[in-house]
Order: structure tokens, then C-alpha cells, then sequence
């Protein structure tokens, strides 16, 4: 599976998670909503923007290191 596919599903697994929480959240506002935003969502949806970009700077090391390769 390439980079881009994985940075895809990611992406899109994320998008699938804030519209369902969004949905979630029109009905279910009390402390117990906001704890599981902060603790769960909220730090999932961080971590899913620092892997995208972790996946777009390995793919442009890896691409790097086969050019590399390639020339020498």
C-alpha cells in the first residue's frame, strides 16, 4: 500500500469520525460529551494531522533516497 493510499484513509477516516461526533454532539451535550471531545476526539484528531504529515515527509525522504540511489 503506497503513502498517498495510507494518507487517504486516514484523511478520510478522520473526516468520517467529525461528522459522526459532530451528529453526536447536536444531541448529547452534558460534561460526559465535553470529557470524551477533549480525552478522545480532540487528540485523535491531532494525531491523524501529525501522522499525515509525517507520511507526506517520509514519502518525500524515501523518493529522495531513490533518486539517490538511482545517480550513485
Amino acid at each position: 500500500m503506497s503513502e498517498g493510499t495510507n494518507k487517504a484513509k486516514l484523511k478520510d477516516t478522520l473526516r468520517t469520525l467529525n461528522e459522526q461526533w459532530a451528529s453526536i454532539q447536536n444531541q448529547w451535550k452534558d460534561s460526559a460529551s465535553d470529557s470524551l471531545d477533549r480525552e478522545a476526539v480532540q487528540p485523535a484528531t491531532d494525531a491523524v494531522r501529525v501522522a499525515t504529515i509525517a507520511i507526506d515527509q517520509l514519502a518525500e525522504a524515501i523518493s529522495k533516497a531513490r533518486r539517490d540511489c538511482d545517480a550513485g
